[in-house]
């Protein structure tokens, strides 16, 4: 009982008995007795209510997974073409999308590069072998931080303020 042993259990009461005396400890006794029972009962009543309200009915549902609307939602997906199905997927993630502008941007600059080119001179480059062409930079990262983001952390800023103190 609550990791008390039986010699644990008789000190707390003779204790207890010397501390409050013959006359209190039934009185005391009873208060706790109650005390006790109410608590047991409030906890009852909270499962109960948790058990009606909160898992029964996810159970249902559970248990019932081709409802009313799965059913309808399956015969509705029956019915669309191959093209509506795919039109009806969500659209690119906003990981897709910046990776997608960034190629984009990436042609459109080589193109304009290339545009340039060949409006200079030819210019007759030596062989090189395809291992010794050096990749292009990859771009740099987004700003992470809110300061970098608007442009705060800067620390010309500082002279502004320096001058409004004087």
């Amino acid at each position: 009982m609550f990791g008390i042993g039986d010699q644990e259990l008789f000190l707390i009461i003779l204790f207890a008995f010397l501390l409050f005396g013959p006359d209190k400890l039934p009185g005391m006794g009873r208060t706790i007795g109650r005390a006790l029972r109410q608590f047991r009962t409030a906890q009852e009543g909270v499962t109960k209510v948790v058990q009606s309200e909160i898992i029964d009915p996810i159970q249902n549902v559970a248990e019932t997974s081709t409802g009313k609307a799965a059913a309808k939602a399956k015969a509705e997906d029956e019915d669309m073409t191959e093209e509506e199905v795919a039109a009806a997927k969500p659209a690119e993630t906003f990981a897709e999308r910046r990776a997608r502008l960034a190629a984009e941007k990436a042609a459109a600059e080589k193109d304009a590069a290339s545009a340039a080119d060949a409006d200079a001179p030819v210019e007759v480059a030596p062989e090189t072998d395809a291992a010794e062409v050096e990749p292009a930079p990859e771009p740099e990262p987004a700003p992470t931080s809110v300061e970098a983001l608007y442009g705060l952390d800067d620390d010309d800023d500082d002279d502004l303020d320096d001058g409004k103190d004087a």
